[in-house]
């Protein structure tokens, strides 16, 4: 058996596509949704300042 037969199938995953549906959910969240949570958080705490101090 060749050594590289044997690192290529990590590289280039044959059957499905699992490690980039997982790598494509981590990026998703990563870009779309942690900055949106971040947004809302920070329009939640200016709202409670807002009302605590007026």
């Amino acid at each position: 058996m060749n050594r590289e037969d044997e690192t290529h199938k990590y590289y280039y995953p044959v059957e499905g596509r699992s490690d980039g549906a997982i790598g494509g959910a981590v990026a998703f969240i990563a870009i779309i949704l942690v900055p949106a949570g971040l947004y809302a958080a920070w329009n939640i705490v200016a709202a409670w300042f807002s009302a605590l101090f007026s």
